[in-house]
Parts: C-alpha cells; structure tokens; sequence
C-alpha cells in the first residue's frame, strides 16, 4: 500500500501504513467518497464535517448504543467468545451510560456525573496538576534527554485523576495497565490471548474499584468517588447503582489518561517542529497563545480519531445509503481537516479563525464531560515544559504510533536539550 493514496481499493484502516499517517487517505475520502464503506469490514467511515455534524446531531437515527468496538468491526476470532464471555462473567454486567447510551436514559447518566464533574471540582485539582507537572518535569530537566510520554504524558494525567478519585499514586502502573487494556480492543488489531488478558483486566479494575465505592459508603470524603455516590441526593432522583458507576469510572479512566497523553504528546510533537510558535508558549504570561496552541492541536491530532454510531433505521448520509443495523465511524480526525471548514487545514496554526469548532471533544449531547481537565492539564504542562526544555528536538527521525486507527497516539517521543 503506497504512503501517499491514489485510490481507496484495499483500503484496510488497520494497515501499519496508515496507521501511520491516515491523512492522505481521509482527504481522499473526503473528496472522492466521503462516507465510505471499508472492503471486507462492512462498517461506514464517515469523513466529512458537514456529514458528522449531522450524524451527531441525529441520535435517532445515529445510536451511541454499540457494544464492544471490537466486535463491532469484526476484529478477534468468534472461537474466543465463549471464553471472552465467562471472564467477564465474573465482574459486573456491562451498564451502557455516557458513551453507550442514548437519551433519554443518557440525559439522567450526563446529568448526574456532570454535577461531579462541575468547574468548582475541577479548579480544585489545578494546584495537583502544577505541582505534578513540577515534580515531573524535575526528574528529567537536569539530564538533556526526555522520552516524553512514558516520563511525562503518561505519568501526568494517571496521577491527576488518580488524586481526583482519592486513590494511592502508586496504583499508576495498575491504571496504565487497565487504560491499555481498554484501548487495545478499541480499534486495534491484537491477538485473541490479548482479548482475554484485557478482559481479566476489566474485571480486575471492577472489582478494585467496587470495593473503594464501599469504603466511600461507609467513610465519605472529599473526592470523585462519592461524589458519584452522593450525585442522586439532590433532587431525589435514583442514585446510581454499582454497575453503573463502574461504567462511568471506566470511561473516565480511559478519556481521562489515553487522550490527555495524546494532547500531551502531540501538542510538544508540534511545538518542536515551529521554534517560534516553542519560544511563545514558554514566554506565554497570561496564557492565551498556549490555549491556542492545545485547541490547534486537539484539531490537528483528535485523540479519539472517530467514534462508533449505530444507524437504527435505512437512511441516507452524504448520498450514500446506510442500511438499518449498519455501524458507522465518525471520523472526527478527518472532519478537523476538512478543506471546506478551514483553509490549509493540515497546517499547524495556532489562533486561526474557528479552530473551537473542531470535534476532538465530540459535539452535541455527548460533548466530552472532562473535556475542561483536560485542557486544563494541557495549558498547564506545555508552559512548564517549554521553559525547562528550551531547545527541545527531536531524538528521532521514525515516530512510531500504537495500533489503534480510533485511539491514534505516540508510543514514544524521544527528545534531547541543552539542561537546565
């Protein structure tokens, strides 16, 4: 398969090539068939914005309910199933919520989470992200070389929202384990005894957390965890159960650290390669040039490259027809670049006209809950960063991506500076 496309037959979105650089290909897409059906998968791609706006906004017809993305693509062996199924078998029934759900059962799932996820809360962690970033950035600036996503994009968002549910930091391995466990089969094409090692983890990280929801019952305190207990109490509506609440916390635990390490990775992968646009974000007082920089990057590198919709009933989208039943992607990371929304749109422009626009985040009734963290962690961390690393290059002329073609990111990102 040729790096840059001429043509879309044998398209396979888990090829190592365009894991690598899908961009080529989605503008291809874009111009040639925008909602295309992917040979030999039977799910849609849907790459242009105007057509996943009007997705988003159509949740009759474009369901959040799907299952397992990894079997809605019809990834892993059936022969496995059975097995897949009494792992799972031992934790707790898998509750659609946020992400798996539509409304009206969402709007009361969205409704109650968002009252443990409102800006009090989350201005209280600003000082746990300044003083983490700090601590981080310490461990590495003295030494002229960094590889940035293990010793800082990782470690950073695991330990804040480790503080935020009242957890020890030394469970960080552990969350990076079960994150992983959870982004390998979103997307990805891994084996079968992976499939059954990511669900033992599921099922180890609901049985931690079912027994720290239990200590919260019995010693309530000031943190995420009873606040999701507590979040029922104030209109009388019905608290959330068990189950559910482990959904919630195992969204959160993935769209809380997979994509703020990708931002993270991606905004310095940037920064690196426009040393003007570097020096503004370290001199950056007030910080309104780094905000730019992380909406910028978000539309250039969506962290979540597209998510999954169910069409329930025959309709038509781009001038394509969609059966009942069918599964669409939409490709936010395609939508971000589309020629018709902004101009030069794979050029890295901090402060261009409408980048607030863009569908990293998602768009609608399932707009990213935690999306004010993560840009906070972000404007936090690239200021800190840029002064420390003053000179920051790259270490590498190979930049290697995890397998996934949904939860795109770096798997590393080696860098070299004068220390400091």
């Amino acid at each position: 398969m040729d790096a840059d496309p001429e043509t879309l037959a044998g398209f396979d979105p888990f090829a190592e090539q365009v894991i690598a650089d899908p961009v080529p290909w989605y503008a291809l897409m874009r111009q040639e068939q925008p909602v295309f059906r992917v040979p030999g998968a039977g799910f849609y791609l849907v790459t242009r914005y105007e057509d996943v706006v009007a997705a988003v906004r159509d949740t009759e017809t474009f369901s959040n309910r799907f299952t397992s993305p990894g079997l809605a693509l019809g990834r892993g062996s059936p022969a496995i199933q059975e097995e897949l199924n009494a792992i799972l078998a031992c934790g707790y029934p898998r509750t659609p919520t946020l992400l798996t759900n539509d409304p009206p059962a969402h709007t009361r799932f969205r409704r109650l989470v968002s009252r443990a996820f409102t800006p009090r809360r989350v201005s209280s962690w600003t000082g746990a992200i300044d003083r983490l970033s700090d601590e981080l950035i310490g461990a590495f600036a003295g030494r002229g070389s960094v590889e940035l996503v293990a010793e800082f994009a990782v470690p950073l968002p695991i330990g804040v929202i480790a503080d935020a549910l009242g957890v020890p930091r030394e469970m960080q391995p552990t969350f990076r384990k079960w994150t992983d466990d959870s982004t390998d089969l979103i997307g990805a094409d891994v084996t079968d005894e992976r499939r059954l090692d990511a669900a033992r983890g599921l099922v180890e990280f609901q049985t931690y957390f079912a027994a720290e929801l239990a200590d919260r019952r019995r010693s309530p305190r000031d943190d995420f965890l009873t606040d999701l207990l507590q979040s029922g109490e104030l209109d009388d509506t019905r608290p959330l159960d068990t189950p559910e609440m482990l959904s919630i916390l195992h969204q959160l635990l993935v769209a809380g650290n997979e994509t703020t390490t990708t931002l993270l990775a991606e905004s310095m992968r940037l920064l690196v390669a426009s040393p003007s646009d570097y020096g503004r974000v370290a001199a950056d007082g007030d910080g309104s040039f780094t905000a730019a920089v992380v909406e910028e990057a978000l539309r250039l590198c969506a962290p979540a490259q597209g998510m999954f919709r169910v069409v329930t009933r025959d309709t038509v989208l781009g001038g394509v027809e969609l059966p009942a039943g069918a599964t669409a992607i939409l490709m936010y990371a395609s939508a971000n670049r589309d020629e018709a929304q902004w101009p030069d749109p794979d050029s890295f422009c901090p402060g261009r006209d409408g980048v607030r626009h863009h569908l990293s985040f998602g768009s609608g009734i399932h707009f990213c809950v935690g999306a004010a963290l993560s840009r906070a962690e972000a404007q936090a961390a690239l200021p800190r960063l840029c002064r420390a690393l003053p000179d920051a290059r790259l270490a590498t002329d190979t930049l290697d991506y995890k397998p996934s073609f949904v939860l795109r990111g770096l798997r590393s990102l080696p860098l070299t500076f004068t220390p400091t």
